[in-house]
Parts: C-alpha cells; structure tokens; sequence
C-alpha cells in the first residue's frame, strides 16, 4: 500500500463516516496543488504596450520580468550587477506602494543610481517587489534606466 501510494503520488486522506455508516476517504482540504495555483497575473507596461506576465509567488518582479517569454519584457531587465542579478526600475500603483516596507539607505541609493528619472512616491527596484496572492493582476510600469557607462 506504501508503495502503491508512492509510485502514485497520492496524499494520505483522513476517512469519515459516509452514507449508511461506511467509511469514506475525504477530500483534502485546501484542493490539490497545481502550478497555476503558485502564479500570478501581472500587467507589464513599456512605453505604452501592455504585455501579460506570469510570475511565481515567493519570487521577485525582477524574476518573472527576467524569465518571461515576452523578448521585450525580458530584455526590459538588464543584469544590473553580480549581487541583484536581474533588475530594472519599475512604477508602482500606490495600492502596491502601500504593502511594501519602507526603502532603506541602500535601496534609495541604488534607485537613484539605475533609474532615469525616479519618483519617490512609486519608483521601486524590480527586485524589492516580492510576489504574492495580493499583487495578483497588478499593474506596473517599466520605467527607462541610465545608460550604461564603462571606464
């Protein structure tokens, strides 16, 4: 019987009483676990076209942008340094804005050296956007990063 239920795959269910007193095997409770069930919709905007992206939950904006299959949005999130990986400046609805902790020291300073033309109020780094259930069917931004310079 292990084995059988590991070659299958399949969870141990609880048994409760059903019909005419025999026992039956319940349900799990939250469902089976599907991938679609770990990703989420987000709206990437660049200059001005609207392109859909699926991102897994647990992950960063600067993940799912980096990992897309769209070539623009892909290429949208250069590798900024060996430390961050993949990263890009983003605008935020200020609904977003809101869950997210305040920046630190490091976080402005970095914003304020890639980003073009940062806004305080909405600009975020791609990478400090964790993904999660809530941002589901967000809206963003892709805003122009500083050319880079080479000594």
């Amino acid at each position: 019987m292990a084995l059988r239920r590991a070659l299958l795959n399949l969870r141990p269910r609880a048994l409760t009483s059903g019909w005419a007193g025999m026992a039956t095997a319940a349900a799990p409770p939250d469902g089976p676990i599907s991938v679609a069930s770990r990703m989420i919709d987000i709206t990437v905007v660049i200059e001005g076209v609207r392109h859909r992206v699926k991102g897994k939950i647990g992950h960063t904006l600067a993940q799912a942008l980096a990992d897309s299959s769209i070539p623009l949005v892909a290429e949208s999130c250069p590798i900024i340094s060996m430390k961050k990986g993949p990263d890009t400046h983003v605008s935020l609805p200020p609904s977003v804005i809101a869950m997210m902790p305040e920046m630190n020291d490091e976080d402005e300073w970095f914003l304020g050296d890639i980003a073009e033309s940062p806004s305080m109020k909405s600009s975020r780094m791609a990478s400090t956007v964790t993904l999660n259930r809530e941002l589901d069917g967000m809206v963003c931004a892709i805003q122009p990063n500083r050319p880079f310079r080479s000594l």
